[in-house]
């Protein structure tokens, strides 16, 4: 990083916000998606506790609660605030680790990807009693999360790439 807030690597170089700034935006949006392969592709049985939901009771918080009606549905945002807080903090840490070395970009960040869903699913979340061991996860728990999650990183990719090209182009723009 230099002194002005920007991160360069070989010839380009973005300022720490226009990174957070891609990562908060690829973070929603992907979050977003993986949520809609889940509703195709359930990645648990209907009677198990969603971890985010998990995750909320062990601190303390009475998620049944966070609650709002829409479309005539019960929606719990305290779940889903959790699933996107999770996906926006991973999609900036990409964000910067993909400026500092491109290498995390891989195969669209799917290597990366992968070992962040997979890492969380089958040792962060069962280590603090959130998520079930993952020899008792169904097969179809295992194809849920590894469509979700290549899709959810290539989608994080993809706005990556795109919001940092288009403030390329602008500062290209107001330069010359």
């Amino acid at each position: 990083m230099k002194g002005d807030g920007t991160i360069r690597r070989g010839q380009s170089s973005h300022s720490l916000n226009q990174l957070i700034g891609a990562g908060v935006a690829a973070g929603v949006i992907s979050a977003l998606v993986k949520s809609g392969v889940e509703t195709l592709l359930p990645p648990r049985l209907p009677d198990a506790v969603p971890p985010p939901i998990g995750l909320l009771e062990l601190l303390g918080f009475d998620a049944t609660g966070m609650t709002y009606r829409f479309s005539d549905q019960v929606v719990n945002w305290g779940g889903n605030g959790v699933h996107i807080l999770f996906s926006v903090v991973i999609a900036v840490i990409y964000c910067l680790l993909v400026q500092a070395k491109p290498i995390f970009r891989a195969g669209q960040g799917m290597p990366f990807g992968l070992a962040m869903g997979l890492g969380a699913h089958i040792l962060v979340l069962p280590i603090i009693g959130v998520g079930p061991m993952f020899w008792t996860i169904p097969f179809e728990g295992y194809v849920s999360e590894i469509v979700g999650t290549i899709i959810w990183i290539w989608t994080i990719e993809c706005v990556r790439r795109a919001l940092l090209a288009d403030s390329q182009s602008y500062l290209r723009s107001i330069t010359h």
